[in-house]
């Protein structure tokens, strides 16, 4: 969603000094006050009461509009037709439009590769010393160098235009994969531990993003994560280095409103806890599928962000945990201070719940891996279990005319047949459940014993279940029955649910 104020800066003035004027009427004046002054504006009269709830927003009101919210007006820079050639560079489309100025995809003739060309508005580059400040950070910001940041290449000049060429990224927006709908949770968390990192290492640097929104984030087709827009941010000195005039200065606005954090609306000091405060915002608008400030018109989505608290997440959406719902209502505190120490900490935390919610998986007892173990299990110590109807029928095998030693020897191979396939099978799924990592090798190792082990333990039951059946039918039958479900299950069965279960990477 885009948040525009529709304003322009005579409604501005004209919305201050109402405010101004309403702020020194009693209660009981006010509305009279009120009712003459936006008479025939209705809009204009919610505007003003959606600014008095919030009396503490009166500073951000002594800026002139186009100066405290630089959206609000038509961007200053001349669009370039499609086609002309800027020194390296041939305009090939347009991509967006921002306070800053006009982005376009353009193709670098020299290393022919595609490229996003930032047109920086008039009101930022014309005066000198403006300007300079504006290269001096731009080029500061160039040194970012982390997979999560499109990357600048460089910051030209065309006659008194002066462009930023950055890294194009081909996917979709966040505010496009949103379209007012919330994301899956795991989705969320994904995005958001991206961002976040990447985030962490430009606060490291110094360098803070101050317009950080759905629009300046895209997600590729892979479900990589890039943040666009960091040659304009601004430069923190590292600690005990002296301070270079930067291209805004306390008092300024840069960013989109309804995306800024109250200091930054304020035209208070800008840190890096601007950053998590918008990042707040973009969190809980992935997770909730809203805005968690917006208002029925622009001017009441600031007023909310000066004042208003935001709801539990983990009520308006079943899928969020509480300890999600905590992590953004930390990100959108009020007062920077009572935010996260750093970008770092924040990330800690993120990543600790995903932790948490995958030893909360349990793998369900219906999946191929876990019938696949159970088998396997079942298999070992049924075998082990056969080995006593054998060792029963032995001596009836040496009275029924035969050579008393083939009771004994039909037991010797049972016995060797289960030894190997009963001790392997139990051998793969304690590998399965302990040391995942080594399974496949394991099996490579023991398919072929396993294999014939099983043969001959079939085979056994069948020839002795043959040689007993006038003596025991009912013994005979069990082990006919037992060799023919073994023959099947290891020559049939087992094969397929194998492939379904070990033949995927994710059955860990």
């Amino acid at each position: 969603m885009k948040w525009r104020i529709p304003v322009n800066p005579e409604r501005w003035q004209r919305l201050k000094e109402i405010f101004d004027a309403a702020l020194d009427k009693t209660d009981s004046e006010r509305t009279a006050f009120l009712d003459e002054a936006c008479q025939s504006d209705p809009e204009l009269r919610r505007e003003v009461e959606s600014l008095l709830k919030s009396q503490g927003s009166d500073s951000f009101l002594e800026k002139p509009a186009y100066e405290a919210v630089p959206e609000l007006f038509e961007n200053e820079t001349e669009g370039i037709s499609i086609g002309r050639q800027l020194g390296a560079y041939i305009i090939t489309g347009k991509i967006g439009q921002g306070g800053m100025g006009i982005v376009y995809l353009a193709r670098d003739t020299k290393l022919d590769r595609p490229v996003a060309l930032k047109m920086l508005a008039p009101k930022y580059t014309r005066d000198l010393p403006q300007r300079e400040r504006l290269k001096r950070e731009a080029r500061a910001a160039a040194r970012l160098s982390h997979p999560g940041i499109a990357t600048i290449y460089s910051l030209e000049e065309f006659g008194d235009d002066l462009c930023m060429i950055s890294e194009y990224v081909p996917g979709s927006t966040i505010h496009q994969i949103l379209s007012g709908n919330r994301l899956p949770f795991s989705q969320v968390l994904d995005i958001a531990i991206q961002i976040a990192e990447a985030l962490a290492a430009a606060h490291e640097q110094g360098i803070v993003h101050r317009d950080l929104k759905p629009e300046n984030v895209i997600r590729t087709d892979s479900g990589s994560v890039k943040i666009l827009d960091f040659g304009l941010a601004r430069v923190e000195p590292r600690e005990g280095a002296i301070s270079n005039p930067r291209l805004t200065q306390t008092g300024a606005f840069l960013g989109t409103p309804a995306y800024a954090s109250p200091e930054q609306l304020l035209g208070s000091e800008v840190d890096r806890n601007t950053d998590i405060f918008s990042f707040g915002i973009m969190l809980y608008e992935m997770a909730a599928g809203k805005h968690p400030f917006g208002a029925s018109d622009s001017m009441s989505t600031i007023a909310r962000i000066l004042e208003a608290e935001v709801d539990d997440l983990s009520k308006i959406n079943p899928e969020i945990s509480k300890d999600f719902s905590r992590i953004v209502r930390k990100c959108l505190r009020k007062v920077p201070t009572d935010r996260y120490k750093n970008t770092r900490d924040l990330l800690a935390e993120l990543k600790r719940l995903l932790n948490s919610r995958e030893a909360d998986v349990v793998e369900p007892q219906q999946s191929p891996f876990w019938w696949w173990q159970f088998h396997q299990a079942v298999a070992g110590f049924g075998y082990y279990g056969m080995l006593y109807p054998m060792w029963w029928v032995r001596e009836d095998l040496a009275h029924k005319q035969m050579r008393g030693t083939e009771g004994s020897l039909l037991f010797f191979l049972a016995l060797v047949a289960v030894g190997v396939a009963a001790n392997l099978r139990l051998h793969l799924w304690f590998t399965s459940r302990f040391y995942i990592s080594e399974l496949a090798e394991q099996r490579g190792k023991t398919a072929r014993w396993i294999y014939c082990a099983d043969w001959l333990f079939a085979l056994t039951l069948a020839v002795t279940a043959i040689r007993i059946y006038e003596i025991h039918a009912i013994i005979a039958t069990l082990l006919m029955s037992v060799a023919i479900g073994s023959l099947v299950a290891f020559t049939l069965i087992e094969p397929t649910t194998a492939k379904a279960a070990l033949d995927k990477p994710d059955h860990r």
